[in-house]
Formats: structure tokens, C-alpha cells, sequence
């Protein structure tokens, strides 16, 4: 005997997951997952995967991993969303993977140095030996001002704006014409 589905809930699941991707999951993040999940299911279990990612949200379940199965162990973090790109800035952490830091590391040292509610902070994202944080602009110059310099598993951390490629690819192109400039005064 399988158990009872609540069909209108589930269809009204899949209208709610439908209008979040048109209003507000973050298209390049999308993408990044559709070409993973392309990648790791073979098209004859896609479907089979995907309802039974489904049927995990319908019944209010996550799904959960074995420490010793997750590597990362970061994995347990309660998922963080992006903000609007226009409500918000990326701050630049010097601290990553390399020193065993995760999302609710971050979390957890904001909320310690300046009480900023999790509402202010957007998507975390961890690489080898930094991190970027979103956060609300309203927020952003406090959290520098309480966490820049302050020691951070016995170093001092950085925490400042994060640049964006473009404005360091104009960076580098201003300081090769500066180069440029001073090899002709030395003639």
C-alpha cells in the first residue's frame, strides 16, 4: 500500500517552483545546476530525479548526508539565497576551504561582531582560500567596519568590498598604460 499523495498540494508545489524560477531564482545559478544535473543523471533517470527531489520538498523533507559520505561537511548549512543584485554588494573574505571554513562560520562570526540579522545576508560562497558574502547594502560598511582585522583563528581576517572581473581587468589595463607612459619618458 503506497502512501496517500496530496495531488492539488503537489501541483500547487510545482506552480510555486515554476513562478520562484521566473521571479527569482538567479539565471546564471540556474544554469550552473541544470548543467550539473545533465551531467551527473543520465536522461532515462532525470525524470525519476527530479520527482524525487519533488515528492522530498512536498513532504517538507531534506535531503541529508553522512559525514563521512559529504566531504565538505558544509553541506548541513541551511541553504543561503541570493539577494537582488540592486539591494545588495559582495564582500571579499580572506578566508576559504583552506582553513576548514564554511558558510555557517561566516554566519556565525557576522552575527557574533555586529547582531545583523540572516536576512541581511544573502548567497555565501567558499573557495579554496577566500569567500565572497552578499549582503544588504545597508549592512555592508558595518560588517567591514566590525570584522576587518579582527583575528581570525589566530590571523587577521580582511574584509573589504569585492571586486568585480570587469573593474579588475580595468585595473590592469590602467597600470599596462602607465607602464606604457613611464618606458616613454625614460627614453
Amino acid at each position: 500500500m503506497s502512501p496517500h499523495i496530496d495531488k492539488e498540494k503537489t501541483r500547487k508545489t510545482i506552480a510555486l517552483v515554476l513562478d520562484k524560477i521566473k521571479t527569482e531564482a538567479d539565471p546564471w545559478l540556474l544554469n550552473e545546476y541544470q548543467r550539473l544535473f545533465k551531467k551527473e543523471v543520465s536522461l532515462l533517470r532525470r525524470s525519476k530525479t527530479a520527482a524525487y527531489l519533488l515528492m522530498l520538498c512536498d513532504q517538507g523533507k531534506r535531503l541529508r548526508f553522512n559525514r563521512r559520505d559529504d566531504k565538505r561537511s558544509g553541506e548541513e548549512d541551511a541553504p543561503r539565497y541570493p539577494l537582488s543584485e540592486e539591494e545588495s554588494k559582495r564582500l571579499f573574505f580572506s578566508v576559504g576551504r583552506s582553513r576548514r571554513v564554511f558558510p555557517r562560520e561566516i554566519l556565525g562570526l557576522i552575527n557574533t561582531k555586529t547582531a545583523i540579522p540572516r536576512e541581511d545576508i544573502g548567497a555565501i560562497r567558499i573557495l579554496d582560500n577566500y569567500s565572497f558574502v552578499q549582503v544588504r547594502n545597508t549592512v555592508a560598511e558595518k560588517i567591514i567596519e566590525a570584522l576587518n582585522g579582527q583575528n581570525f583563528r589566530g590571523r587577521p581576517l580582511t574584509v573589504n568590498y569585492a571586486k568585480s572581473r570587469r573593474d579588475e581587468e580595468n585595473e590592469s589595463y590602467a597600470s599596462e598604460q602607465d607602464q606604457d607612459h613611464s618606458e616613454e619618458e625614460d627614453i
